[in-house]
């Protein structure tokens, strides 16, 4: 409980750590990762395991991502700015839409009943600083029900597992979403095979019906 009230209420402190990280470009990487593991560990000693856990992952696997130590702080900072705004806003939305965050790109999925929370998602979106874009694959639908979820959680679960044991395939740069069987892929490739390759595997899960592709290459990642 204590890491979801952290992530939705305005908890301004750990916002401005994030930030003032995110804008000092001439502060050492090594005082980063002691900046960051002290904050975890407090949150840890205050009882919030999972969070320090995960947070110390995070920040020891960084280095194996594409993405700079600044462009993952920068990147934490608009999904907890975005997931704040939609709390605040439209519980709806909310519960109901998945936000994924790349080198400032905000990718939404999920499903909703009406078209004009599909609107105010992505107003919301581009409302947070720092957002480049926003892809916007959020469905309308009127009659999503408990299978059709834990069926696409199934396909999410398969893929990642599938991409987490090839070892010719960065896991890491990839976030994968299934919604109503269709696959939404954001993330950067090493190369075309690379890609290629992660795009076979979720077209060949089984109950896949689509597969949108969103990943850049690394040669044309600035």
């Amino acid at each position: 409980m204590c890491i979801k009230l952290l992530l939705i209420t305005n908890n301004n402190y750990l916002i401005e750590f994030f930030y003032a990280l995110s804008i000092n470009k001439y502060m050492n990487k090594i005082i980063y990762y002691k900046l960051v593991l002290f904050i975890f560990s407090s949150f840890f000693i205050s009882g919030c395991q999972t969070l320090y856990m995960t947070g110390v992952s995070k920040a020891v696997l960084i280095d194996k991502e594409e993405r700079s130590f600044n462009n993952y702080v920068e990147d934490t900072i608009i999904l907890a700015q975005l997931k704040n705004e939609y709390f605040s806003n439209n519980e709806i939305i909310f519960f109901n839409v998945s936000v994924e965050v790349l080198e400032s790109r905000v990718l939404l999925t999920g499903s909703v009943e009406q078209i004009d929370e599909r609107i105010e998602a992505t107003k919301l979106a581009w409302g947070i600083g720092g957002v480049t874009e926003v892809i916007n694959e959020i469905q309308i639908s009127n009659d999503e029900g408990i299978l059709d979820y834990a069926d696409d959680l199934i396909m999410k679960t398969k893929i990642k597992a599938k991409l987490l044991i090839n070892k010719d395939i960065f896991n890491l740069n990839y976030s994968v979403e299934v919604v109503n069987g269709i696959v939404y892929l954001i993330g950067i490739a090493q190369n075309q095979e690379e890609l290629n390759t992660v795009l076979d595997i979720c077209k060949n899960t089984f109950r896949v019906e689509n597969v949108i592709n969103y990943v850049r290459l690394k040669d044309t990642y600035n």
